[in-house]
């Protein structure tokens, strides 16, 4: 018969499971007893937990703003890698006396925090609406009391660290906006000095003067406007005395003298009238000085020798008007250069108003800045004032960790599976080897299988000589005897282990 003709079916397995249950019985009891042993020898690892409840701030948001902006648990794992540094497990392990056997062979630090380190774990646990509410630190080791009180320390380190990191990051909140503040306040300063500056060089001519400017000038050219009157009627009388004194002189005898003072009298009104018009570097104006001091030199200093009270009271009140219309006019000319000044200054206006404009809008929007910057800087120091005073997120013990009295390894319900597994898979393992290197047939339905389903009439059975029957005793026993060996074995070693308290620490880690 071909070995690849031959299949397997369930009866065929079930049947070979009762005819060799030696194959089965052997291997299943070397490996509880194996594993009862690694549960006996195997050093026990104790766990300690302590729950840590990450609790809000005492002063609601609304009023202050906390500065520490990271989520919780981002500050777990940067608490985590704070409190899981070289330093500050290596002065656990010198506080607490751990692994003393390590330190006494000269074991390196580096290892013996290394180790230290994969014993710990930190979890943590949501709230409401996925935010992190609570965290658990965990401990192994072999020492329950042990376990406890570095679960508990570890757990102080948290709170210590949690606080003193807040209390550093909203310092240094604080401290950076003052630094910008006070930059800013400069700039500040600078921009204001521009603009006072600037006020002051332009002083008059700015946009909120405009009004005022228009104002004064309309008031000055009512002034002007009276002026030019007053003047128009002095003109009036000092034509009115002219032609009154002309008159007198005209009949009073020595008129060649008179007619010189007449002639004086009309180039003076000429002068005068001309000054009114006129620039005193005109031409026409220096010819009629040049005239009435050609005349005056003549005799006009004697003019008043001869006359009457009545050409006298005259000629006074000539020089009167005369005075009179020159004071009028420097008024007029005053008045005439104020009006262009501020006409000058309305002009200046809006380019003045641009200026400004851009002076005005770069401090208005640094002068907003600075304000908000300075809210910012006030909220700062409030929460460092609140996170000084500890009244921030905090993070409280709910539950201190006791000493175990469980341990977490070895696992014996995992100890148990894994080596019955290991029993019953070699055990099948062996079965299914040896049928399947067997090519003896093993009943009518595998004859008729294997003929082609040709039927089998009838089956004869198995005949045993005396021989094959004490030899099959013989097997029976000694199958019987390996069990019970293994036993005995296994109870001695597992016994002696117990009693002696032996323990081995594996090279390698262990699932259970």
């Amino acid at each position: 018969m071909n070995e690849q003709e031959k299949r397997l079916d369930i009866q065929d397995i079930i049947d070979a499971f009762i005819k060799k249950w030696y194959w089965v019985t052997i291997p299943l009891l070397f490996f509880m007893f194996a594993g009862l042993w690694f549960y006996v020898i195997l050093p026990r690892t104790y766990e300690g937990t302590t729950l840590i409840l990450v609790q809000p701030q005492e002063i609601p948001p609304t009023y202050v703003q906390s500065s520490v902006s990271t989520g919780v648990e981002e500050q777990v794992m940067t608490l985590s890698q704070e409190v899981l540094s070289r330093s500050n497990l290596e002065s656990i392990i010198n506080e607490m006396n751990l692994y003393p056997e390590q330190r006494q062979q000269k074991v390196s630090m580096d290892i013996l925090v290394e180790s230290m380190r994969k014993r710990i774990d930190v979890k943590t646990s949501g709230g409401q609406r996925g935010q992190t509410s609570s965290f658990t630190i965990s401990y192994r080791g072999k020492d329950p009391q042990k376990v406890a009180d570095v679960t508990n320390r570890l757990a102080s380190f948290f709170i210590e660290s949690n606080l003193k990191q807040r209390a550093r990051q909203a310092s240094e909140t604080t401290l950076f906006l003052e630094k910008q503040l006070a930059d800013l306040k400069v700039l500040l300063l600078q921009q204001e000095s521009k603009v006072q500056e600037y006020r002051n060089r332009y002083m008059g001519e700015l946009p909120e003067q405009l009004t005022s400017n228009v104002s004064t000038i309309n008031s000055l050219q009512s002034q002007l406007e009276t002026v030019q009157r007053s003047l128009s009627e002095a003109m009036n009388r000092r034509l009115g005395i002219q032609s009154q004194l002309s008159g007198i002189e005209t009949n009073q005898p020595g008129a060649t003298m008179s007619q010189q003072m007449q002639r004086i009298t009309q180039l003076r009104a000429q002068y005068e009238e001309a000054k009114s018009r006129y620039t005193p570097e005109h031409p026409s104006v220096k010819m009629l000085a040049h005239q009435i001091k050609e005349l005056e030199g003549r005799g006009g200093k004697n003019d008043t020798i001869g006359l009457s009270p009545q050409e006298i009271e005259l000629k006074a009140q000539l020089r009167t008007a005369n005075l009179e219309a020159e004071s009028l006019r420097s008024e007029l000319r005053r008045i005439q250069q104020k009006i262009d000044f501020y006409q000058q200054r309305v002009e200046s206006t809006p380019k003045r108003e641009q200026e400004l404009a851009a002076l005005t809008r770069d401090y208005e929007i640094t002068q907003q800045n600075y304000q908000r910057l300075l809210d910012r800087y006030y909220e700062a120091k409030r929460a460092e004032n609140m996170e000084v005073r500890q009244q921030g997120e905090q993070f409280r013990i709910v539950d201190y960790a006791q000493p175990p009295e469980v341990p977490v390894s070895p696992n014996a319900y995992k100890i148990a599976l894994i080596f019955l597994t290991l029993g019953l898979a070699t055990g099948a393992g062996i079965i299914f080897f040896l049928e399947i290197l067997d090519t003896t047939v093993k009943g009518i339905k595998q004859l008729e299988k294997w003929s082609g389903n040709i039927p089998c009439i009838t089956a004869v059975p198995l005949a045993l000589t005396e021989s094959d029957q004490r030899a099959r005793k013989t097997r029976t026993l000694i199958y019987i005897g390996i069990n019970v060996v293994i036993v005995i074995a296994g109870v001695a070693i597992v016994g002696y282990s117990h009693f002696a308290s032996l323990t081995m620490e594996l090279p390698i880690p262990v699932p259970f």
